[in-house]
């Protein structure tokens, strides 16, 4: 539906390109770019640009022409206007700027008009603030010549150490303004006996603060109270060889400063105050934070003004806006909720492109939550593998690479991102508990040791993946070294595609083990292999094919890598008893996703025939909870009392 009516008076904005292209016209401007295509479209536009000058309304320019034509018209003009290329004229609120203003910040109220109907109105407005500049030396000189050019007339900056700034210097920036803007005024202040924040800050509408020694707690003091004035607070500050601006503070975005440090890397958080840092990076960061600052008060909507900092390497000077995601430890969201695994939950599966998409993102920062999620060097044949590095939660170092295999290249990549997601959740094991409700019983009864999470596409799959862990536990912490019952086997049929491609792999390497069957404590199938100069080595898993697709696997992953990737262990055996040396034969039916329910309920039931209780719990907590792409459920095994 057309958004044009005949009453608009349409101008072009200013900061427009065109450009002609092969049956097409290419646009560009401050807000974005796109192409118009369509018959004789250059000849249509060039002959209607030089008309959308603001004076002429659109019933005037289509006044006698044929209705084709009119309707050719509107259309065009339709989707310049809907694309952000146009301005109505008739609807542009005035404004009281003297022309000396309009004329000295042209550039300013010119890149305003690309995204807001009244440019200059909201430039005024802006003009209007009052904005208070915190911080000392050459960083918070540049922060207030940044002020004074973006169009600011009443600037205040309090000196947080007067000896380390040049204070005649920012004179000198007064006095230079003042020949384009009689308006402008710099108020100096300085730390007095009787000090307190919240006076300072008071009769202010936004506090800009910056820091070249990295002041973390003063930082924190100021936001904390912009926060309780409810005072927009945006910072930036040197950190060793690194500087950091962003991201803004205000009543919506209260933990986005505490989420960005969390998830700032461990090495540039731990670097030396650099004293050093050159004069044109402190004045490119303090320029970028007052320039997010006027985006923000003008009403211009970017993304990168809440979940984003910029970052900047001080020797190159090269920086960039990168994202970060709220932090389970700076939010405090976590929480938890019994469920019944079996109850009505999350099993529709997502869209694969958008799944494995998103944890692109959760790579694509140097604040997210994987360093790295990819293919390396690794080998890729006979199996696809993917390596990923975990940020520590707490700590923001690196944990050791994972590596996980698969048949595909996306079934490889799709394996380490979950164990990636369990890895990072893992050190939050006790904050998980401790949510737990106070009233219930679990909170006296559950360990660390003894809870396991599992993360998953759907909630079948996270469940199945906690629970394998718990099952997986309780069988390590047996005796090995013992004399175990199994009964040999030798495959026959194998309907499973994973597993008759392993086994075809180690029989092409002529690696084929031996193969055994017993089973744990629970009653859970343990599948046992043995090669040439090797013991009997054993796996476990809640159903025989993923037993022995596991067994198959770990075999086939310590040939292509001379080693078991540290992510994968075999149990070992001293000794197997077998009752019968003949081995079984065996047929191996097909176990896929859509059997995971299947499988959780077998499971369940068949813990609870041994007398336990498995208890499953939903975790809700940031960053996972928002994004809705991943499941995560916890579970712990309760042993039933006799009655």
């Amino acid at each position: 539906m057309t958004k044009v009516q005949p009453s608009m008076c349409l101008k072009v904005k200013k900061g427009t390109f065109f450009m002609p292209e092969t049956d097409r016209v290419y646009f560009r401007n401050n807000a974005g770019s796109f192409r118009m295509e369509g018959p004789m479209i250059q000849q249509w536009i060039e002959k209607l640009i030089p008309m959308l000058n603001g004076s002429h309304s659109m019933e005037s320019l289509t006044d006698g022409l044929p209705n084709p034509y009119r309707e050719r018209l509107y259309e065009i003009i339709d989707t310049l206007y809907q694309n952000g290329f146009l301005l109505d004229v008739s609807q542009v609120r005035p404004h009281d700027l003297r022309e000396q203003v309009v004329g000295a910040f042209a550039s300013q109220i010119e890149y305003l008009e690309s995204f807001v109907a009244s440019p200059a109105y909201h430039f005024q407005q802006f003009r209007q603030k009052k904005v208070l500049a915190i911080g000392e030396g050459t960083m918070v000189t540049g922060l207030v010549s940044a002020m004074l050019q973006s169009g600011l007339a009443d600037v205040s900056v309090f000196l947080t150490g007067p000896k380390k700034t040049n204070v005649h210097r920012l004179s000198e920036l007064e006095t230079a303004a003042r020949k384009i803007d009689s308006d402008v005024s710099v108020n100096i202040f300085v730390e007095k006996e009787s000090f307190s924040w919240a006076e300072e800050i008071d009769s202010y509408d936004a506090v800009l603060y910056v820091s070249q020694e990295g002041k973390v707690e003063e930082l924190q003091s100021i936001m904390n109270q912009c926060l309780e004035k409810k005072k927009g607070f945006l910072p930036a500050m040197i950190l060793g060889d690194y500087g950091i601006a962003g991201p803004y503070i205000d009543e919506a975005s209260d933990k986005a400063w505490e989420s960005a440090w969390r998830s700032l890397p461990h090495h540039m958080k731990s670097g030396s105050p650099s004293l050093n840092a050159s004069s044109p990076a402190q004045s490119m960061l303090s320029t970028i934070l007052v320039f997010e600052l006027f985006k923000k008060m003008t009403g211009i909507k970017e993304p990168h003004q809440t979940n984003h900092v910029y970052l900047m390497n001080l020797e190159t000077l090269e920086g960039r806006w990168h994202p970060f995601k709220p932090h389970p430890l700076a939010t405090k969201s976590i929480s938890t909720e019994k469920m019944n695994p079996g109850g009505e939950g999350s099993t529709q599966k997502k869209d694969q492109n958008e799944w494995l998409y998103y944890f692109s993102e959760l790579t694509a920062s140097p604040l997210g939550i994987f360093h790295h999620w990819e293919e390396k060097d690794l080998e890729q044949l006979p199996l696809s593998q993917c390596a990923v590095q975990v940020v520590h939660v707490r700590t923001q170092q690196l944990n050791p690479e994972i590596i996980a295999g698969g048949r595909t290249h996306e079934e490889a990549r799709r394996e380490a991102a979950l164990m990636g997601v369990e890895a990072y959740v893992k050190p939050l094991k006790r904050d998980i508990l401790q949510s737990f409700d106070p009233h219930a019983e679990e909170p006296q009864t559950v360990s660390e040791n003894t809870f396991h999470i599992g993360a998953g596409e759907t909630r079948t799959e996270a469940c199945l993946r906690a629970l394998q862990k718990a099952v997986e536990n309780v069988w390590m912490m047996q005796d090995h070294h013992k004399v175990k019952k199994a009964r040999k086997i030798t495959l026959n049929k194998i309907e499973d595609e994973h597993c008759r491609y392993y086994w075809q792999v180690l029989k092409t390497m002529d690696k084929e083990p031996e193969l055994a069957i017993s089973e744990d404590g629970f009653g859970f199938p343990v599948v046992w292999v043995k090669t040439l100069n090797s013991k009997w080595r054993g796996t476990i898993a809640l159903d025989q094919t993923l037993a022995v697709r596991e067994a198959l696997l770990l075999l086939v992953m310590e040939q292509q890598n001379h080693g078991l990737p540290s992510a994968y262990s075999f149990l070992s055996c001293s000794q197997l008893y077998f009752e019968n040396e003949s081995p079984d034969v065996f047929d191996l039916p097909s176990m896929e996703a859509e059997d995971n329910q299947k499988l959780l309920r077998s499971a369940v039931a068949q813990l609870e025939k041994r007398r336990n209780k498995p208890s499953f719990v939903k975790i809700s907590m940031d960053p996972f909870e928002r994004d809705g792409m991943i499941e995560l459920y916890g579970v712990w095994v309760d042993k039933e009392e006799s009655q």
